[in-house]
């Protein structure tokens, strides 16, 4: 996260670590952490850390979050930030990614939603309004989802690789620098893996080569 860790142990017990000021660690304080916590104990199976607000699975496919909560990133409709974790979804969540102040989420069904901030179309919905409860995007076929800084990418079953949100400097990979509010697709197959930073990207391809797009200021 922005300067917070999470880290999930074979048990499924979630441990947390680093700057707390909104809550991000979920221990129901707001009191940095330079020794790891322990906030739940079993059935953790999934992860993901945004600038100051973290999200959980539980093998239920149940989806947790906490911290802030200042474009609604946590779903609970709301902007209020929470110190602790609060449910967001009761089951049928197979994977979720955090942005600075989005994030995403995929159900077992394949289809991909989204809430928190929207400012650069980050979440897809083809307007800039921030949505502080979870929307769907696209209804099926998604396989993988990533957040970067402000912008999101997502695989189809088929293997194409799809980009929305920021692109001031490239990283949507679209051969523009123009935000876009709906996604483009960026690769039109063999896409197999996809993570993504402030303001780039990477995706792996099923021939084992890595590609990249956006900024490059410092190599990266």
């Amino acid at each position: 996260g922005g300067a917070h860790s999470l880290f999930l142990k074979t048990d499924g017990s979630l441990w947390v670590v680093g700057g707390n000021d909104a809550g991000q660690l979920g221990d129901g304080t707001t009191t940095d952490r330079n020794s790891s916590v322990m906030i739940v104990d079993v059935n953790v199976t999934a992860v993901a850390a945004g600038n100051s607000h973290s999200l959980y699975l539980k093998s239920n496919g149940s989806l947790w979050a906490m911290g802030s909560n200042v474009s609604g990133q946590l779903g609970d409709a709301t902007t209020t930030d929470r110190a602790a974790p609060v449910q967001i979804e009761v089951s049928g969540v197979s994977a979720i990614a955090a942005g600075y102040d989005h994030s995403l989420f995929l159900k077992s069904d394949g289809s991909l939603w989204g809430m928190g901030e929207n400012q650069y179309g980050q979440l897809g919905l083809g307007s800039t309004t921030d949505r502080n409860s979870s929307v769907m995007i696209l209804e099926a076929n998604v396989t993988s989802i990533a957040a970067g800084g402000n912008h999101s990418l997502f695989i189809k079953l088929d293997g194409s690789l799809w980009g929305m949100g920021r692109n001031f400097s490239g990283q949507l990979g679209d051969l523009t620098t123009t935000d876009r509010t709906t996604p483009v697709q960026v690769e039109p197959s063999g896409v197999t893996s996809i993570a993504a930073g402030h303001e780039h990207s990477l995706f792996l391809k099923s021939d084992g080569s890595l590609w990249g797009m956006g900024e490059n200021q410092y190599g990266q």
